[in-house]
Parts: C-alpha cells; structure tokens; sequence
C-alpha cells in the first residue's frame, strides 16, 4: 500500500481515486481471508495471533500509513464482524479454561510427589502457576482491554480451583501420620515451603481481581479463604511442634525453684530463638503472622500455670518477690520477640499489669490496675481476676467485692459486643479452677432467699488441692 501509494496512484488521473480503488481490494481480500480462517478450528496459538493482527497489527502498521482523508470517511469497515471476533475470543477463553485447568492440576501432582520425600528439595508450585497463568492474562490485554478482562475472569476462577484442591492436598499431607514420622527438620521445610506458595499466588488472585470484571470477587475470596486456611494449618502444625519442645521447660514455671533460678526461662528464651532461625526462611507476610501466633501462645502458656494456682504468696515480701520475678521474665520475652520482629505490641503489658495487681496493697490502686488490665484485654473475666487475688492471698471479703465488682461492671458494659479475633484472644486460652465457695457467696447476697442461703449443701461445696505455699526465707 506505501508503493501504491507513493508511487503508482500519482500515474493515474486524481479524480479517479485510485489510491482508494487499490485500498479497498486489498481490504476486501484481507478480510475474505481472515473470515476463512476465523471459520476453521484454529490452534490457540493461532487465534491468539490472528485477534492480535486484526486488533493491533492491522490498524496501526497497514492503515495507519495511510491517510485518513484517503479513505472516503470510513467506508473500508471492518476486516471481521464483531460477532466472529466475539466467536474467537469465546474459542480462546474456553480452550485457556481447559487447559490450564489440566496444566495446574499437572503441575500440582509433580509437585506434591516430592512432600513427603525425605530430600530437601525447593518447590517451584508457586512459580510455575503464576508462569501458567500469567502467559495468558498477560497476552490477552495487547488483543483487546475488554478481551482481558474476560481473560483474567476465566483465570483467576481456575486458580480459585486449583487454590482448593491445594488446600485439601496440604490437609491430607499434614493428617498423613508417616509424614509426621519425617525428621522433625525436614518436616517442618516441607510445611514452611507450603506456606511460602501463599504470598505471590495471593498476589496474583488479587491482580487477576483488579483487571477483572466485578464478577471476579466471589473467585478471590474463594482464593484467599483457600490459602487463609492452609496457612493457619501450617503455622499450627509448626507452632504445635514447637510447643511440644517448649512444654517441659513451661511445667518448671510458678514453683519455688522458678523464684531463685532462671533456668526454666532460659530454656524457653534459648528454645524459642534457636527455632526461629529455621523459621525465617518463611517469607515475610507468613512469617510475622506466626511470630505473632507464638508470642501470643507463649505469653498464654507462661500465665497459664500462675492463674491455675500453681503457687500461693503468704507475705507481702513473697508477693514483692513474685511480681519482681514476673517483671524480669516479661522483660527477657519482649527482648526475644522483639529480636524476632513480632509486630503483636500488645502482649507485652500482661504480665507486668499481672505483677502489679500481686503487689499493690491498697484497694483502689488494685481496683485501677484490674480496669487497666480489663480495658487492655477485654476476654478476661471475673473468675480470672479472683484467681489472681487467691495467689495474692487476698482473704478480705470486702475488698475482693469491690475489686471484682470493677471486672463485673466492665463485663455488663461489654455485653452483647463482639468477642475479640481469634489472634487478639488471650484470657479465653486460660481455664482457671472453680472459685471457693468463700470467694462467690458475698456476689451472690441479695439475689438468693435468705433460706436457701441458711443451709448451703456440703455437696456443692468445691474440694480444691492444697495451695504450694511460697513462704519467706527466714531472716539471717
């Protein structure tokens, strides 16, 4: 068409138009020509590069030399209808919707081969499905923007498939007991490389969102649920077998030797970092979630053994010596997990607002810190607070209804709203024994007839273990 027109038009007379004359031959040959193929099942290759031509090629290498005022105000038309351009890129999201379901479910068994091997050999799932899937949302947006938008549609459904088939392959990996039977470290490789195909196919899921039509959201929800779940059964599987590890080092913890010696912590501090190494080969997002998981679970299972009365303070100096103990584990835990980057702040006043309510004697500085402490972690309850004066060895009926009465209060305005998530849970992870009868008669004045309080029954009276008593040394 350049030849044409720079050299072979200018020899006929100008108001033949004979520019326009050779331009709409050769535009109708085109077009005979594409129609045809367009008419035969071509490979996807193939449809993906003859949409390309007809989209992009066409109009910007061929009519694009061409003046516009040449072409008698449009009337070329198109190469091919909208209905068979439709037709095409229906064959292609079809033919891409069968194939790459087949290609990830492919890709998937290969890799899955290899998770219960003993070698430590990298996974390329994660890569390989974005490569997958990318080549297609990638290619289709040249072509056309409403074509990839189609496209990203179709693919990001197949990934929400392919997303949900993982999750119950991990499931069966991690409830297969001659898995668990692997050396603990190859073990826990393979479930930190499962976690660690989570974030860049969540990326892609949402991408894939973002370029597709509004329709797309139930596909990525359906995608981050999938991967949501098999990322919290990999951090608890890793966080169960840490614990395990961790326990004996925790049941040394609230006993007499636990005031003079710091070896029981030390275990756990020394257990905690040296574990942690392994685990910083997690990728970033994964990897702060579950150092958060373990600061929370560690925290819990240092106060657990305090609130279930492990032992009982009889002097004002034993319980200076025990909130003074408590304030130095706090301090070393916050050092560790501050070394290993856990963003969950909110632990580390626990224990020490736990101190202060064992080692403050007045009532209102008590009932203040039990506020704070109530505020700050709003799943404790009541039977947690007496728990915590039964270890101070607070007897006063009085004071322990004016000091409970705050957590009650707090409790009633609190009724009816939401519990805190799941990683903000804390208190509603510690089982405190039943109250004393002692402790829940003065609560119950005024709501009970005084005949029935005349007689309580001796059955229902509860028949708690001795306390470990944690006395003062004797003053040389």
């Amino acid at each position: 068409m350049a030849v044409v027109r720079g050299r072979l038009a200018p020899a006929y007379p100008a108001g033949l138009c004979a520019f326009s004359v050779y331009l709409r031959g050769y535009h109708g040959a085109l077009a005979e020509w594409l129609g045809a193929s367009a008419r035969r099942r071509l490979p996807l290759a193939d449809r993906y590069a003859l949409l390309h031509w007809h989209n992009q090629v066409y109009p910007r290498e061929v009519l694009g030399l061409v003046d516009i005022a040449a072409l008698e105000n449009g009337e070329l038309g198109p190469l091919l209808s909208p209905g068979t351009l439709r037709g095409l890129e229906d064959e292609c999201v079809t033919d891409v919707k069968a194939q790459t379901r087949a290609a990830l479910l492919r890709v998937l068994q290969e890799d899955e081969e290899h998770w219960g091997s003993l070698e430590d050999q990298p996974s390329s799932l994660a890569q390989d499905v974005c490569e997958l899937l990318e080549e297609h949302t990638e290619r289709a947006p040249r072509i056309s923007q409403e074509f990839g938008e189609r496209m990203a549609h179709c693919c990001l459904g197949g990934l929400a498939e392919f997303l949900q088939s993982f999750q119950q392959r991990v499931e069966r990996f991690h409830e297969n007991p001659v898995v668990r039977e692997l050396l603990p470290d190859t073990y826990i490789s393979k479930t930190i490389a499962l976690v660690n195909c989570g974030p860049p196919l969540r990326a892609l899921a949402e991408r894939l969102a973002r370029v597709g039509p509004p329709e797309s959201e139930p596909a990525r929800e359906a995608s981050a649920s999938a991967l949501d779940h098999v990322t919290r059964l990999c951090h608890r599987v890793l966080a169960d077998l840490l614990f395990q590890e961790l326990q004996p080092h925790f049941n040394k913890l609230m006993r007499r030797k636990w005031l003079s010696s710091p070896e029981a912590l030390d275990g756990i501090v020394g257990t905690l970092g040296a574990q942690a190494l392994a685990l910083r080969r997690m990728q970033d997002e994964p990897y702060q979630a579950l150092v958060a998981e373990l600061h929370r679970r560690a925290l819990v299972e240092y106060v657990r053994p305090l609130l279930r009365g492990r032992l009982r303070c009889s002097s004002a100096r034993t319980r200076s010596r025990v909130a003074g103990r408590l304030r130095e584990d706090a301090a070393q835990l916050q050092r560790l997990f501050r070394r290993l980057e856990s963003q969950a702040s909110w632990l580390d006043a626990v224990v020490p607002h736990l101190a202060e309510v064992l080692q403050l004697e007045d009532t209102p500085s008590i009932q203040v810190e039990v506020g704070v402490l109530v505020r700050d972690y709003p799943d404790i309850r009541r039977k947690h607070v007496a728990a915590l004066l039964d270890i101070r060895g607070l007897r006063n009926t009085a004071a322990r209804q004016e000091i409970l009465a705050v957590a009650r209060d707090l409790e009633l305005s609190e009724e009816g709203a939401l519990s805190p998530p799941r990683d903000r849970a804390f208190f509603a992870d510690i089982p405190v024994p039943r109250p004393s009868f002692c402790l829940g008669l003065p609560l119950l004045l005024g709501r009970l007839p005084l005949s029935r309080l005349a007689r309580p029954s001796l059955a229902c009276l509860p028949r708690p273990r001795p306390p470990t008593l944690v006395r003062p040394r004797a003053q040389r």
